[in-house]
């Protein structure tokens, strides 16, 4: 299972981001006040899918639905196996720069 912790404008991920467990992540983050300029934070994740590049555009699109000025998050701490994912869906670009 994957979590979520927020310190001011970070995001703070652990654990595994898998399509099984997804929902209760998207939940958690649907609580959270995000605040720009806004950093996720996977150093500490395990294990992801492809549903982990969802999770960023996600977040991307709620910091924009709460903030309609913000920009870009920031991406720090990727795994090997995520930036791959970025990669392969051509999102690397603009999602780690």
């Amino acid at each position: 299972m994957a979590q979520i912790t927020q310190q001011q404008n970070t995001l703070h991920f652990s654990g595994n981001l898998l399509i099984h467990n997804i929902s209760e992540t998207l939940t958690h983050l649907q609580t959270l006040r995000l605040e720009q300029p806004l950093i996720l934070d996977f150093t500490k994740v395990k294990e992801v899918d492809t549903v982990a590049v969802s999770l960023i555009l996600e977040v991307q699109r709620q910091l924009h639905h709460q903030h309609h000025e913000a920009t870009a998050v920031s991406v720090i701490g990727v795994p090997e196996n995520l930036r791959s994912l970025m990669q392969l869906y051509g999102v690397d670009g603009f999602l780690l720069s």
